[in-house]
């Protein structure tokens, strides 16, 4: 743990910003792909009604999700 903290008072930003995001994105950008993959098949099997709940349900998982990342950092230090 503490050479993870050295690391960050000594390496440039551009490294670390890179380091620690691109898990991040990645991880954002499989969970939209998800849901993309999702609302094809619910629009296969529901129809409108069903997209519509999704459009719905996806910004709503994606705060809850933010906040259960913040508390998980968080809690973790």
């Amino acid at each position: 743990m503490r050479q993870h903290s050295e690391l960050l008072g000594k390496e440039p930003i551009p490294n670390l910003l890179a380091r620690l995001s691109v898990p991040a994105t990645f991880g954002m950008f499989v969970m939209a792909l998800y849901n993309v993959v999702d609302t094809i098949f619910v629009a296969r099997a529901v129809g409108i009604v069903g997209v519509s709940a999704i459009s719905i349900a996806f910004p709503v998982q994606m705060i809850i999700m933010a906040l259960a990342g913040a508390i998980g950092i968080g809690g973790a230090r």
